[in-house]
């Protein structure tokens, strides 16, 4: 994100300098043909920025002028014209777009309201007043998860596997126990992680969940009730954004797999040398 936010401001800045002065506001900087206006200024404050400080405004002048001097020389130098160059410039107007689709078509249009949050809380209230401990075997890819899986399926030891099969250090020893009891709410899980452990009784295994690192197989190793009660609104915030989060990232699947359908997709990242 930090590198598209940076893209972005570089762009918007050497964008001013293609263009002359596109409207009748008074210019606040020119390095040739190249002005600076209210509305470019306008332009690139991220959302709900309003108070902008003297010295900020001093400093972003400062920086457009530098850029705008430094882009009209690079394109005297034909810099833009280098293949490599020109590659990078269009991969990230690609990606500048990308993101813009993704942040008008979703981030902006599914949001989860507290009303929401707390009809959602407390459909689950049972699950917010327990606590699980668990131990998981990790595995690379979908395939090892489903065999590790279906030899628990045939009444194979969990522990034993951990320590034969887990790719995670810190637990495969220990049969793979995480160590600690868990709260819903806790924020140290992603919510839809939540919803599969916690929906599942003691001594209950979890089909193979994917997460960033890989492939984790979960056991309910003891279940509880919570040491104390927790009410929504110790948990609002955070239930808020995980909904949100979960509804985004629903939509954003749904949405990836109906391109992948109506498109002519190969992929082959083996081939990655």
């Amino acid at each position: 994100m930090k590198r598209i936010l940076i893209s972005l401001a570089v762009l918007g800045l050497a964008a001013f300098g293609c263009g002359k002065r596109s409207s009748d506001q008074p210019a606040i900087a020119r390095v040739n043909q190249a002005v600076l206006v209210q509305q470019d200024f306008n332009d690139i404050l991220p959302e709900g920025m309003t108070n902008v400080t003297p010295a900020q405004k001093e400093e972003f002048v400062r920086r457009w002028v530098n850029t705008e001097l430094f882009y009209q020389e690079a394109q005297k130098k034909g810099l833009d014209k280098e293949p490599k160059i020109a590659k990078q410039i269009r991969d990230l107007q690609k990606e500048i777009l990308a993101n813009q689709f993704i942040q008008k078509e979703i981030v902006e249009k599914l949001k989860v309201s507290d009303t929401e949050a707390k009809e959602y809380f407390e459909s689950h209230q049972e699950e917010y007043q327990a606590e699980i401990k668990l131990s998981q075997i990790l595995t690379a890819t979908e395939d090892q998860a489903q065999m590790v899986k279906a030899s628990l399926d045939n009444g194979e030891d969990f522990a034993k596997l951990a320590r034969e099969k887990s790719l995670d250090p810190t637990t495969k020893d220990k049969g793979g126990d995480l160590g600690i009891y868990l709260r819903r709410g806790s924020g140290q899980i992603p919510i839809d992680f939540e919803e599969k452990v916690f929906s599942l009784k003691k001594g209950g295994i979890s089909e193979p969940i994917k997460l960033s690192d890989g492939y984790h197989i979960m056991k309910v190793t003891d279940r509880r009730p919570s040491s104390q009660s927790v009410k929504f609104e110790d948990i609002r915030e955070d239930l808020v954004y995980g909904l949100t989060m979960l509804r985004q990232k629903t939509r954003f699947d749904n949405i990836s797999d109906s391109l992948r359908l109506a498109s002519k997709v190969e992929s082959h990242p083996e081939l990655i040398k």
